[in-house]
């Protein structure tokens, strides 16, 4: 009796054993190209981060309505032939991050884009070249690639699936977050618990992040500037699930009790919205279909459209500009 009885509990442990193996999910790491997932791009950004979209570039690329688009428009394919000289735009490019690395009314000096990708170091680093401006940061190399009037913007090559394009202060801030020297944004408490209701998984998600005194200045008595200016933080993701695109935001006010007036006035609009577009019923029936509700924690709006709406919206918007530029060119004339 006590031999089964070890049995038995033997093998419970390691079926629970088991069981927590296959549950725990590895946490966030350095991202690799072809392994990476989208939480892993949050490793390379500061803890000071105010803003980031992080998107799976690789799945986007590879979406229907989005491989239609590149092929209508003909003046892309002068880049694409470019970059295809490094790597494969739809092949070798899995994610891409553009964020704010400090404030936010700091754009030029604090904006990083990152890209996480298959590509050959050898081919863009100008070792060789005796006239090469490449200099070093922490043994991470970098050069200045795009330069206009009073900016500058910085290449620079964290490892060989990371890239680094932005101001020399900010893929700074990014390889001292890279080495470990200073703290990630996961690491950061006061917005943890906001990042876990966002679907990282999803083909993009964003964060934001409003300083309390961007809008305070406004005098205007505008009802929804005025709501604005009690929002602290916005998340949002984007996702398809077939056949329909959907996005997801949500809204945190710094009082939980600004969120039910939030909902309300977004709603007001929505109706409003609804009445003006008895000419164009593709828009009514986005807006329609577009959620708004409230909570102690959040405002959330989510809206889901099918392929062939979005098809018609597009062809609305196109004709819509099409119709505009011809009244620009009669006025010219």
């Amino acid at each position: 009796m006590k031999i089964s009885y070890f049995k038995f509990l033997t093998s419970f442990l390691m079926l629970a054993l088991i069981i927590s193996l296959f549950s725990c999910r590895p946490g966030p790491k350095i991202p690799v190209a072809g392994q990476a997932r989208g939480q892993d791009m949050l490793t390379l950004l500061p803890a000071e981060t105010s803003a980031f979209i992080v998107a799976n570039w690789n799945q986007i690329m590879n979406q229907r309505l989005v491989q239609k688009a590149i092929a209508e428009e003909k003046e892309l394919q002068p880049y694409r032939q470019k970059a295809e000289a490094f790597f494969n735009p739809e092949q070798d490019l899995f994610f891409v991050a553009l964020a704010m690395t400090g404030e936010i009314k700091k754009p030029l000096e604090n904006l990083v884009l990152l890209t996480n990708l298959k590509y050959d170091q050898q081919k863009l680093v100008p070792e060789s070249d005796p006239d090469s401006t490449l200099k070093n940061y922490e043994e991470i190399p970098y050069f200045p690639f795009i330069e206009t009037e009073g900016f500058e913007a910085c290449l620079a090559f964290l490892d060989d699936s990371n890239l680094a394009l932005g101001s020399e202060k900010a893929i700074k801030k990014v390889i001292d977050t890279y080495k470990g020297k200073t703290p990630n944004l996961l690491s950061q408490p006061e917005i943890k618990p906001y990042l876990k209701d966002i679907n990282m998984n999803a083909l993009t998600f964003t964060w934001l992040t409003l300083p309390a005194e961007l809008l305070r200045e406004e005098t205007s008595e505008n009802p929804v500037l005025q709501l604005a200016k009690k929002v602290r933080y916005i998340s949002s993701f984007s996702d398809y699930r077939q056949p329909n695109y959907l996005t997801e935001l949500k809204v945190y006010a710094e009082d939980k009790k600004d969120h039910q007036q939030i909902a309300e006035t977004l709603t007001g609009l929505k109706a409003l919205g609804l009445g003006l577009s008895g000419e164009t019923p593709e828009i009514g029936q986005a807006l329609d279909s577009l959620e708004i509700t409230s909570s102690e924690k959040y405002v959330k709006i989510f809206i889901s459209l099918n392929e062939e709406l979005l098809e018609k919206l597009k062809r609305t918007w196109q004709e819509k500009n099409l119709k505009s530029k011809s009244k620009e060119t009669d006025q010219e004339i």
